[in-house]
């Protein structure tokens, strides 16, 4: 299938930067806010893209309204970074139709690159329809099947976890692993500027939710939860591996 017309339901900044972003491509893209009959308006679109708050009921509820509302080709889409696509499709009647869609933006460039979650039952078909359809928008694309943390959030939390063991252990400074990343890898900021511009505290959620499904090779490291519980959490508290209070 071609998909020509978008409807983007939910509330926030969220949902007018992906207007925005969409609007590149030769779409037909429409906005709902959650208090509004979005399922009405979304009964005409070739795509659903919910971005709804990360909360499983809500998410859970706004596809189901979509799902007994839209077309049956329809293909509806969660934006969450959780790995809830299989469990959302289950509560709705065509869950080969329903794929995770996680935008994440480079912090350093104005381009998003889209991470295409596939759940168990998502037919290839509607995971074509969806890259060709980001594609248009001139969005870079990564295909995975659905796994806790992704691809983006397991990889830099298992970065910065290794680095916070490598600096409790005392073989190097904050500033020399951040400096070895930036210049041998051509990282635009090292494991721990990452994780004070993410968040400390993220980065833990993160770790937990990998360790409780993938085993305890993802539990954190103990001085990143030193760093919660004191409430330095990054360059939001103003106090994580650097000091930004100054």
């Amino acid at each position: 299938m071609s998909i020509t017309t978008v409807c983007i339901i939910g509330n926030g900044d969220m949902g007018l930067r992906l207007q925005e972003l969409l609007s590149k491509g030769d779409f037909r893209i429409m906005t709902s806010r959650l208090e509004e009959d979005y399922a009405e308006q979304a009964s005409s679109a070739d795509l659903v893209l919910e971005v709804a708050p990360e909360e499983m009921a809500l998410k859970m509820e706004v596809l189901k309204d979509c799902d007994t509302r839209c077309r049956k080709e329809t293909v509806l889409a969660t934006t969450t970074a959780n790995s809830w696509v299989t469990k959302l499709a289950a509560a709705t009647g065509r869950p080969e139709k329903v794929i995770g869609l996680n935008f994440t933006k480079n912090p350093f460039e104005e381009k998003y690159l889209v991470q295409i979650v596939k759940g168990l039952q998502t037919s290839d078909d509607t995971v074509q329809a969806s890259k060709e359809f980001l594609e248009k928008a001139g969005v870079s694309v990564a295909r995975l099947e659905e796994t806790p943390g992704f691809i983006l959030d397991r990889v830099i939390a298992s970065v910065v976890n290794e680095a916070a063991v490598m600096y409790s252990a005392k073989l190097a400074t904050i500033e020399d692993i951040d400096r070895m990343m930036k210049v041998c890898v051509n990282w635009p900021m090292g494991p721990f500027e990452f994780a004070d511009s993410i968040g400390i505290d993220r980065i833990v959620e993160t770790l937990d939710s990998l360790s409780q499904q993938l085993g305890p090779k993802y539990l954190p490291c103990f001085l990143l939860r030193k760093m919660v519980h004191a409430g330095w959490l990054g360059k939001k508290t103003g106090r994580g591996f650097y000091n930004y209070a100054k």
